[in-house]
């Protein structure tokens, strides 16, 4: 019986072990994703749906542009528990009129999945 204990405790650690790489990995990853410049003023109007996902990192976005203006960013899908971290996104990429806006502190990953995914709308 010590010895079932001993081996299911043993998978346990193992199994934490391995989310716990594979976790750093995609954060590593998401760090190191360029975000390209997108020029908002060669777009045609019309709305764009785009997403990124990296593990359990995602995000999906719908863009609208007006004018050669992205008018509106609506965050369809987020990471957990993260929409207002990604809606000081939303407002920094409308106010630039750029994908090249700082990510919110203490919120990087999130940030830059969620630029990633707009980068991606506006790439179809």
């Amino acid at each position: 019986m010590l010895r079932v204990i001993l081996w299911i405790v043993i998978g346990f650690i193992a199994i934490a072990g391995l989310a716990f790489v594979g976790d750093t990995f995609n954060r590593r990853s998401i760090r190191n994703t360029s975000i390209r410049s997108v020029d908002f003023s060669r777009l045609p109007d019309g709305v764009y749906d785009g997403e990124y996902k990296r593990g359990r990192f995602s995000s999906k976005v719908r863009v609208t542009v007006l004018s050669g203006k992205v008018a509106k960013i609506d965050v369809l899908q987020d990471m957990q528990y993260q929409s207002e971290v990604t809606q000081k996104a939303v407002g920094a990429v409308l106010e630039a009129q750029s994908l090249q806006v700082d990510t919110v502190s203490g919120a990087t990953i999130t940030t830059r999945a969620f630029l990633k995914a707009v980068e991606n709308a506006l790439a179809k």
